[in-house]
């Protein structure tokens, strides 16, 4: 008992000597821009990069100790030094023991935010804006709540029914409202997609895409042994016209189509879009496949091609572009008449789903933190999009500024090829989506996606600054500088 007095006096008098340190030391940064969109810690390391970029902090620059910005700032100490630890990891920052914090000494190339840097441009993530933060807290109190024994029963189901209710009600639009009895939950929109080709395709059977689709439905229907025709785009997505004319060619009876925010060039259906596709999906009697992952970044979110025709479409969600890749929370919606194929075919494939991560999903939802996680994420992929039309105000985006999904299509002058720009790109540390990944038939691409969401601030704007440089230069030159 002494010894653990004795232990909490020292470590008070360590503490006082800390809080003497800190109060005589002047502040020598004091963020003059936080971006209260953001969590605060995100907020202070935006404003730390943006003020090293600029040249504010030079250097060698000591930074205020930990307690007394965050006094100052009015923030905890937790939040701070978790700043300064996330700013250390990404070299913005270095630390020396007994002596503080201090700026990074940055190349000559990497100080005007264009080189020296990898930007990985190739993978769809989510930015962040705090969602893991969320995922940690909402998990703990799950542990804490005790009642965990029947999130981890032997269930052959759809999920569990308190999970399908809320999460039918998150997916809901006011054209939408599809029955908790309908809705199964699946190992992310991936394993959703497996289940529709299950249940709704035979071996050799052919599917109509849109002329550029997504990477993961080519390779589950080489994986199925489907063939894919592909179908004409505009500014839209899919053409209706285009789609009549290739069910009557083809023969097809099944069609996938991503209408919100499309992967890979980002272009959304209007409401007459939408329609219309229903309407030939009706005249042929075919089914669809509505691929809905990034439908939640729209405000207010598009009414699905499902709420027309619910009992010709298999429709997917999914909470994987909220958080990471690795939560594998997705949602399907079926016809009422391939309920029970679903039922098999998700036995036969996963059993079911996780039902761990669809209760912290139905957490997250009824407290409100996942409503606040999407608006966070629609502020900061438009503030990120405006970036990018920064460096290409020559590239026509199909959206305004209050649509912004995590990909952009970019179309690239003719004297390139996107084969071309893909190895010089990754030559100086840039990395694209691989050319031809999204093409259809055979049919080559006049442009490449550029994923906006997986770098961190300060490198994606180095690495479209360095993009930008790249193709202001003919190809010929830009090899023989690479």
């Amino acid at each position: 008992m002494r010894r653990a007095a004795a232990s909490r006096t020292a470590e008070k008098a360590a503490a006082a000597d800390v809080d003497a340190a800190d109060s005589s030391s002047s502040l020598s940064w004091i963020p003059s821009n936080l971006n209260l969109t953001l969590p605060p810690y995100l907020a202070l390391i935006a404003a730390l990069e943006e003020d090293v970029r600029n040249g504010v902090l030079p250097h060698g620059t000591q930074l205020p100790p930990h307690r007394s910005l965050a006094l100052h700032l009015g923030l905890s100490l937790s939040t701070v030094s978790k700043a300064y630890r996330e700013a250390n990891a990404r070299g913005i920052v270095t630390g020396r023991v007994g002596q503080g914090t201090f700026v990074a000494r940055r190349g000559a190339s990497d100080m005007d935010g264009r080189a020296g840097r990898t930007a990985n441009f190739s993978v769809n993530l989510a930015p962040d804006v705090g969602q893991k933060e969320k995922l940690r807290l909402a998990m703990a109190e799950i542990m804490r709540a005790g009642d965990i024994d029947r999130l981890f029963a032997y269930d052959a189901g759809q999920g569990l029914r308190e999970h399908c209710a809320v999460l039918a009600e998150w997916i809901s639009t006011p054209g939408f409202q599809p029955s908790p009895d309908l809705l199964l939950a699946t190992n992310g929109a991936q394993h959703g997609l497996d289940l529709a080709l299950s249940i709704l395709c035979k071996p050799s059977d052919t599917i109509l895409v849109e002329q550029l689709t997504y990477v993961g439905f080519k390779a589950l229907a080489n994986l199925h042994r489907h063939d894919l025709a592909s179908v004409e785009m505009d500014e839209e997505g899919m053409m209706p016209d285009a789609l009549d004319r290739k069910l009557q060619q083809s023969g097809a009876r099944v069609v996938y189509v991503m209408p919100t925010l499309h992967t890979p060039t980002g272009r959304t259906m209007g409401a007459q879009r939408r329609r219309k596709i229903a309407d030939v999906i009706v005249k042929h009697d075919a089914m669809l496949i509505e691929d809905d992952v990034y439908s939640f970044l729209v405000d207010p979110k598009p009414d699905p091609i499902a709420g027309l025709i619910p009992d010709r479409t298999i429709y997917l969600a999914s909470l994987s572009k909220v958080f990471e890749l690795g939560f594998r929370a997705g949602m399907a919606v079926v016809p009422a008449a391939l309920l029970e194929r679903a039922r098999l075919a998700m036995r036969a494939s996963a059993w079911s789903a996780t039902p761990l991560l669809f209760e912290l999903s139905r957490k997250l939802i009824l407290s409100g933190e996942l409503k606040d996680i999407v608006v966070s994420l629609r502020k900061e992929t438009r503030r990120r999009a405006d970036l990018f039309r920064t460096y290409f105000p020559e590239q026509t985006l199909p959206h305004d500024g209050e649509l912004a999904g995590y990909h952009v299509w970019m179309d690239i002058p003719d004297s390139w090829t996107a084969d071309e720009l893909f190895f010089v790109a990754r030559n100086q540390g840039i990395l694209l989506t691989p050319p031809g990944s999204a093409a259809v038939d055979g049919k080559g691409e006049r442009g490449v996606r550029v994923c906006l969401g997986a770098c961190a601030t300060r490198d994606l704007d180095a690495g479209l600054g360095a993009l930008r440089q790249i193709l202001t230069q003919p190809p010929r030159s830009a090899f023989s500088v690479a």
